[in-house]
């Protein structure tokens, strides 16, 4: 077992460290673009028709300088009247053709762009759910958001303006070079001698634009957690609870600076290489008209060939240059996607089973949980849990008490299955958590935790946040049983109240009285309780009891607990320590025994025997 529970602790943190190592390396940015490739695929009829759409714009577009050079060279030059009306009418009517297209054509880009967008936010939303809870206490919650928001935000503004963007300009510089060979070869060979160079700008500054977009992410990940920390309900008040604005603003600025910069050097590394590329287009024009010229003055070449090349030059070292916009665009994007896919590859540390098994009872039947030699490491080898075995009894009660830091939460945790145990196993109703149905287990068991976390929304939409179908009736049910009639009808709007981020407006003791309420219309067979009367004061907690003892018939409920006056009356209590079981019986019995069990109780009863008393040497339980 030893060994067992050593491999899988290291599993946890090699796969641990792979996240992290995820979260901060980039990709092969070949693996990225095949990853891109798959993802558009399912969008491949869209894309088709968006192409089809772009090829027919492009051919439109190669028409106009034709019909200019038919206009000099046939009607204005050999004084044409008719022609030249019927060329100046198709002059009118091909580019407005043109701009319809262009309109469908964009309009398909759109939407296939925003359905890849949200292919990626669905899936970034989905995989975040399965990541184990272990993760979201290692990484801030601005850098989680950061991924769902400003990361997809900047691969719009990509995908709109590259999704068609590469192959409209390398269709249009081939047909146009194809067009210019055919209308004179040496002009045609003239003006492609200035487009190698559009090349050295491409590869000198598309890595650079690839390294600035991530680093402008980063530190726009890095503002996003700094407002989840200090703009927040919660932070907002620590904040001021210990005057830290002025050092939070400070540090807000300091980030604030750094994206700044950063995106100041994003945005220059685009515009030095355009100040290359227009320094390179003013070439090819030059080189024409003086060429040309020459040619027409020596009565080789028409004017209106001369005319016709000079639009074919906008419209060839216009896409050389938007190709190298594009391309640098591309690479700033693929930087995006790779953040994206970096979250999307992090590992899932609690699995769903490859053969789920259904829940073998049915909608009412209890349920044992068996915990047999369990043991578990947050960080190993610091193990938290050492070979813990249990049985909480099915429609029994049973109490799990210990001084803080024992591993009584561990021990939720693992039942609740929010994580997986490095040896041993849980198990309820006769079947590992590890091979049940997800959907089957959260429907059979309920939980209430310490951290008592409310919906921005209406009291009852958090009551029935556990069943969405419950009826009013199963909801005002559990909030008489919960005890929170008085509180319904002090709110200005009953269970319609909103109660405000995570509950602001309901006190501690109230908001732990919801979250009972919410487990009791769940009407799970298995309850799991973390202090679930920490929180009520005396008299709350005596109307509590009898309400929640009437709830416990019928279920199997594992109740963690400091204060012992809510688990005298356990079928079992189970008394924690170091990561172990070391006392285990009824509340008299183990009172009667003089160990930790009495030894806590009497602290909490009776604080000066309880100081008076030799400390007793625990003895593991048999």
């Amino acid at each position: 077992m030893g060994m067992s529970g050593g491999m899988a602790g290291m599993h946890a943190v090699f796969a641990q460290r792979r996240a992290q190592e995820l979260l901060a390396e980039g990709r092969p940015t070949w693996a990225t673009v095949r990853r891109l490739g798959h993802l558009l695929a399912a969008h491949r009829r869209t894309l088709a028709a968006a192409l089809a759409f772009t090829v027919l714009g492009v051919l439109l577009s190669l028409i106009p300088p034709l019909l200019m050079r038919a206009v000099i060279d046939q009607a204005i030059l050999q004084h044409r009247l008719q022609l030249l009306f019927e060329l100046a009418l198709a002059l009118m009517l091909v580019p407005a053709f043109g701009a319809v297209v262009s309109v469908a054509q964009s309009y398909l880009n759109t939407v296939v762009s925003q359905a890849l967008i949200h292919d990626l936010r669905t899936a970034l939303y989905d995989h975040g759910q399965r990541l184990g809870i272990r993760f979201f206490t290692q990484t801030p919650a601005g850098q989680i958001h950061s991924r769902l928001v400003n990361d997809l935000n900047a691969v719009q503004g990509v995908m709109n303006q590259t999704l068609t963007g590469l192959f409209v300009n390398l269709l249009t510089i081939s047909l146009t070079l194809a067009i210019m060979f055919v209308l004179d070869w040496r002009l045609a060979i003239l003006a492609t001698l200035v487009l190698p160079g559009f090349v050295f700008p491409v590869m000198a500054f598309g890595r650079r634009s690839y390294d600035a977009m991530g680093r402008t992410q980063e530190a726009l990940s890095a503002v996003t957690s700094h407002l989840e920390e200090t703009l927040t309900l919660s932070g907002t008040i620590v904040v001021r609870s210990f005057g830290a604005q002025p050092r939070e603003g400070e540090r807000f600025r300091q980030l604030s600076t750094e994206v700044r910069q950063r995106q100041v050097r994003q945005s220059m590394v685009g515009q030095w290489l355009m100040m290359a590329v227009r320094t390179l287009s003013s070439v090819g024009p030059a080189l024409l008209y003086g060429y040309g010229g020459y040619l027409i003055i020596q009565h080789q070449l028409q004017l209106g060939t001369v005319v016709a090349f000079a639009t074919y030059l906008v419209q060839l070292y216009g896409p050389a240059s938007g190709l190298a916009g594009a391309n640098t665009t591309l690479m700033g994007g693929l930087a995006l996607f790779d953040r994206v896919f970096r979250f999307l590859d992090l590992p899932v540390e609690v699995p769903a089973p490859e053969h789920p098994q259904p829940w073998p009872g049915g909608p009412n039947t209890p349920a044992a949980v068996r915990f047999q030699e369990v043991t578990f490491a947050y960080q190993p080898p610091h193990a938290v849990l050492q070979g813990v075995s249990f049985t909480a009894e099915a429609g029994q009660l049973t109490a799990i008490v210990g001084p803080s830091g024992a591993g009584k939460s561990t021990m939720l945790a693992l039942g609740a299955r929010f994580y997986d145990p490095d040896a041993g196993s849980v198990s309820v109703g006769g079947r590992q958590l590890r091979d049940l149905d997800d959907r089957d287990l959260r429907r059979i068991m309920g939980v209430v935790t310490q951290d008592l976390f409310l919906f921005h929304t209406t009291l009852a939409a958090n009551v029935r946040y556990g069943r969405p179908d419950a009826s009013e009736f199963d909801v005002r049910r559990a909030v008489a049983a919960a005890q929170l009639d008085e509180l319904v009808a002090r709110l200005p709007e009953g269970l319609d109240t909103l109660v405000g981020e995570r509950g602001y407006r309901l006190s501690g003791g109230e908001k732990q009285r919801v979250a009972i309420a919410r487990a009791i219309v769940q009407n799970p067979r298995i309850l799991w309780l973390d202090e679930a009367t920490s929180s009520l004061d005396s008299h709350a907690e005596r109307l509590i009891q009898e309400a929640l003892q009437h709830l416990f018939a019928g279920r199997t409920v594992v109740a963690i607990a400091h204060r012992l006056s809510t688990v005298l009356a356990a079928d079992q209590i189970l008394v924690v320590s170091e990561g172990r079981i070391v006392e285990r019986g009824r509340h008299y019995d183990l009172l009667a025994a003089g160990g930790l069990y009495a030894r806590l109780y009497h602290e909490q009863f009776d604080p000066g025997l309880a100081a008076a008393a030799p400390a007793e040497e625990v003895v593991p339980a048999g």
